[in-house]
């Protein structure tokens, strides 16, 4: 029954003087003292964005005048029984059925054809006058979303991404580290799982930025302000992505294929570097799209990238040849993402 967080207050207080908006003007504009109608469409309407604003108004307009009109039809056609509203109901939900439309839009073509008929006579001019109420309160919704501070959920794409990005960068410098020296099995299951964890912060970030176009999409005051962040954004969390299937692959081929002769392998050590400058690089790539990679205590990161010089490799040993030709050629791919440099095959 109750919700993660609570909404913006801000959010609150716009419902709030939306319904008691359309209810004022509805009034004397209609000639009624209840403008049910109009009070629920301002509530209904006001969204965290302008967009789904649009959005619910669209929906809860279509919602009234097919409600209404069912209503209409209903008392044309049996009268003014008490059964009628059971009727009505019915009636509206397949509607809603037949045409394939959204849960909440049936729902609403019930509920206006139910309170049509309750709470006045179904008359044409009744159900104009209605319909007309309606479109009032959602205009006025959406007037007071997108004038009183349009909401902008920068914030919450920004932390997302961010944290994406130096919890990848993270994870490929505790993948160096662990080819470095010698690791316990549960260590490695531990990296293997933090990796698999980045999926999850991928999907989330995805959801945030998406929430943040979606915010400016209609949302002439701030749009122009903020769209070139969301672009900035939109690019790195693409290459977010590439990096995120990549350490995940490389994360499960060290727990798969650890032996502790690699620490004496010199190619490994290559590779351990190559992951560790890796991570260096993706934090300043981060830092450079106005975004703060660092999610823990860190050494400060240096402004010049590392990611200069090829990896030097001998002939890899019988034992070590496959994780080692896997975990470079994974490098030359998050490479690839980082610098924005293609490699030669």
């Amino acid at each position: 029954m109750r919700a993660k967080r609570r909404i913006p207050f801000l959010q609150v207080l716009k419902s709030i003087g939306a319904a008691v908006a359309a209810w004022l003007i509805a009034v004397p504009l209609f000639q009624t003292d209840q403008p049910v109608f109009a009070a629920i469409a301002a509530i209904i309407v006001v969204q965290p964005s302008v967009n789904a604003s649009l959005g619910k108004a669209l929906e809860r307009s279509t919602a009234t005048v097919i409600g209404v009109a069912i209503a209409l039809g209903a008392s044309i056609i049996f009268g003014a029984p008490s059964w009628l509203v059971l009727v009505a109901i019915a009636a509206a939900i397949a509607v809603g059925w037949a045409f394939k439309l959204t849960p909440a839009t049936a729902n609403q073509i019930a509920i206006s054809a139910m309170l049509s008929i309750v709470i006045g006579a179904a008359t044409p001019d009744y159900a104009l006058v209605r319909i007309l109420e309606t479109i009032l309160g959602a205009v006025i919704g959406i007037i007071i979303n997108a004038v009183i501070v349009p909401p902008v959920a920068l914030t919450p794409a920004k932390t997302a991404v961010a944290t994406l990005g130096g919890d990848i960068a993270q994870l490929l410098e505790d993948m160096g580290a662990v080819l470095s020296r010698r690791t316990s099995p549960e260590v490695l299951e531990t990296l293997y799982w933090r990796a698999r964890g980045l999926r999850a912060e991928l999907n989330a970030a995805l959801a945030r930025v998406n929430a943040l176009s979606e915010s400016l999409r209609f949302n002439m005051i701030r749009r122009n302000k903020h769209r070139p962040a969301v672009d900035q954004m939109s690019a790195l969390l693409a290459r977010l992505a590439v990096l995120t299937t990549r350490t995940i692959g490389m994360a499960r081929g060290v727990r798969d294929h650890y032996d502790e002769s690699l620490v004496t392998d010199t190619n490994m050590a290559e590779i351990a570097d190559e992951l560790k400058r890796a991570g260096h690089d993706l934090r300043i790539v981060v830092r450079d799209t106005g975004l703060e990679a660092m999610t823990a205590p860190h050494p400060e990161t240096q402004d010049l990238p590392t990611l200069t010089q090829p990896i030097q490799l001998t002939r890899p040993s019988s034992k070590n040849w496959v994780l080692e030709g896997f975990l470079v050629e994974n490098l030359r791919l998050v490479n690839e993402e980082i610098t924005g440099i293609l490699t030669e095959e």
